[in-house]
Formats: C-alpha cells, sequence, structure tokens
C-alpha cells in the first residue's frame, strides 16, 4: 500500500506519504478479512489530550518535529508544516537542510518533501526547483535518515539528475531504504527506472516486491518482454498482495496467457485485484464466471466497494471482443 491498500504495513516510519495512491485492491466481499487496521476500526478509541497541529504556530510544530523524530508526535508535525508552505518557511527548511545535526537535516528534508500551499480549494506543491535542489542534495548527505527522506521526497518531486543515485540505493541492505525508492521509481519515466523496478519486484522483503510490481505493472505503460516476465513471476508469489499486483499489470498488458488462471481466482470470496484484472482484461469467456459471482453476493456485499468493482468487471467483460480476434 502505493502503499495505500488498507492492509498495507509501511516499514516503519516512511519519510514521507508514497506518491501515488494505490486502490483498495485487498478489499474482501466480507469486510476487512485480511486488514492489519481490523482491531483498531473495531476497537473503540480511547480519548487523550493531543495537540491540535492546524492550530500550532510553525516554531512549536517544528520543536514537536525535531523532539519526536521517528514518534507519531514528529510526523503529525511534519505533515502539518508540509501543508504550511510559504517563503518563511521555506527559508527555515533551507536552513534545517544546512545544519550540521542530522535530525535537523532529516527534518528539513522530510519537509520538503511535500512542502505544498493551499490553492483552489486544495494543496499544490511550493517551490518546486528549490525543493528538488534540497532532495537531491540530501542524496549525497552521509545520514541513512536524510537519505531515506530526500528519496521518499524524490517520489513526489522528481528529477532525473536522481536516477543513478536511486538505482544504486535499490540495492541498499537496509529494507526500508530499498523500500522508499520501490515507491519513489514508479514516478519515473526514464527507460532504466524499468530495470530497478524489476530488480525490486524480485526482493526479498514483501513489501518491496509489492511496490516493485505495482510500479511495473499499473503505474509504467511500457510492455517489454523482461516487464511480463517479472510480472509472470510473481504471480506464484508468496505474498497475496504481490500476486495481486501481478495479475493487474498482465491485464493491462491483455496478457491472453492469465485467462486460465484469471478463471481459476475469480471466486465469490476473490479480492478486488481479481475484478480489476478481469476488467481491463475485458475478456468475455470471464462473463458468465462474474455473473455467478454477482449472484451469489448481491444480499450480502451489494453496497460495497468490491461490488461495484465487480459491476465494472462484469461491464467490460460484456462489451468485449476476445483477445484472440
Amino acid at each position: 500500500m502505493a502503499r495505500c491498500s488498507s492492509t498495507t504495513t509501511t516499514p516503519a516510519r516512511c519519510a514521507c506519504r508514497p506518491a501515488t495512491r494505490r486502490p483498495p485492491r485487498d478489499e474482501h466481499p466480507t469486510g476487512w478479512v485480511e486488514s492489519g487496521l481490523r482491531d483498531c476500526e473495531l476497537r473503540p478509541m480511547k480519548r487523550t489530550a493531543r495537540p491540535r497541529w492546524k492550530s500550532l504556530a510553525v516554531d512549536r510544530l517544528l520543536r514537536y518535529a525535531l523532539r519526536h523524530w521517528h514518534a507519531d508526535a514528529g510526523w503529525r508535525a511534519i505533515e502539518a508544516l508540509q501543508r504550511r508552505g510559504s517563503p518563511a518557511l521555506l527559508a527555515r527548511v533551507i536552513a534545517l537542510c544546512a545544519s550540521p545535526s542530522a535530525r535537523r537535516r532529516a527534518v528539513g528534508v522530510s519537509i520538503a518533501a511535500q512542502l505544498s500551499h493551499r490553492a483552489q480549494g486544495g494543496f499544490a506543491l511550493l517551490a518546486e526547483e528549490e525543493t528538488q535542489r534540497l532532495l537531491l542534495r540530501g542524496l549525497a548527505d552521509p545520514h541513512h535518515d536524510v537519505v531515506r527522506a530526500a528519496v521518499g521526497g524524490l517520489g513526489l518531486r522528481p528529477h532525473g539528475a536522481s536516477v543513478e543515485a536511486l538505482l544504486r540505493l535499490a540495492s541498499h541492505p537496509d529494507a526500508r531504504m530499498r523500500w522508499q525508492v520501490a515507491v519513489a521509481l514508479g514516478s519515473y519515466e526514464e527507460p532504466e527506472t524499468i530495470e530497478g523496478l524489476i530488480r525490486l519486484s524480485a526482493d526479498p522483503w514483501d513489501e518491496v516486491r509489492d511496490w516493485a510490481t505495482f510500479g511495473l505493472g499499473t503505474l509504467r505503460m511500457e510492455d517489454t518482454p523482461a516487464i511480463r516476465a517479472a510480472l509472470r513471476r510473481n504471480l506464484d508469489d508468496a505474498d497475496p498482495d504481490v500476486r495481486g499486483e501481478a495479475l493487474v499489470g498482465l491485464a493491462r498488458r491483455r496478457d491472453e496467457g492469465i485467462v486460465d488462471l484469471l478463471m481459476e481466482r475469480l471466486t465469490p470470496d476473490c479480492h478486488v485485484y481479481e475484478l480489476d484484472a478481469a476488467e481491463a482484461l475485458g475478456e468475455p469467456c470471464l462473463a458468465a464466471r462474474l455473473r455467478l459471482i454477482e449472484e451469489a453476493s448481491r444480499e450480502s456485499a451489494a453496497n460495497s466497494y468490491w461490488f461495484s468493482r465487480l459491476r465494472a468487471a462484469i461491464e467490460a467483460c460484456s462489451a468485449s471482443k476476445p483477445i484472440a480476434a
């Protein structure tokens, strides 16, 4: 969970939110069956006194960020600062990034990663060129935390000059760094980044393979034998999210070799991965199976996101011509 699916457990605390929001493809028709958030969603939350982040002054937010680095309070302060973009805050961030303290540099780079300001009812990136320079400098920092924050930021503010360093970091011994690289590379268009994503799609760590497979299969539009080979390999991965992303990626490339496998995986308790793959593939032979699932699930899941994806898959498969035609 791009990783934005609800079962995602991101490694420790990442330097910034992933650049791309992933659809909740691991949703199950009967609810959050596999969700790591299940317990906290069902358990009443105890009310505690917490700072009202939106109302705190910049100086106080910076103190929180520096004092509670690597803790939730620190990261909430950083997120609040990222939405307070202004020339004055940019000057503070530049000063932090030039500090002899690694913690101050890491906080500065983390704020720069998503520094934004209000624009037309939403948020827009602020000072993109200046913050890109800070992030590129952060890639060469001697401290691990600063580098990881810079990698996360370059997934949101991509710059071609960072590609070589990102590909080098794809082999970093820390899985958290490789995860951040996998997330970032999905935002790049340079052809050489495909090789990095292919390498990361075979990473020993599930979360890294998951995001790299999502980057290859969904974020990138290229269709090469090497990409298809990596996606086919991950169809049998031990992790269900990796398998699902591989299936969707091949379906988006209209790979007729997955039709039998998809037919096998389309059941009343399948996940959204399979439904998205069926919609992308648009193979008419899947329509009858999908309608049977619809009939079996109408009463229990009719108002769910999962059911809306089922309906979309039925419509796509009913309107398409066979791939081989």
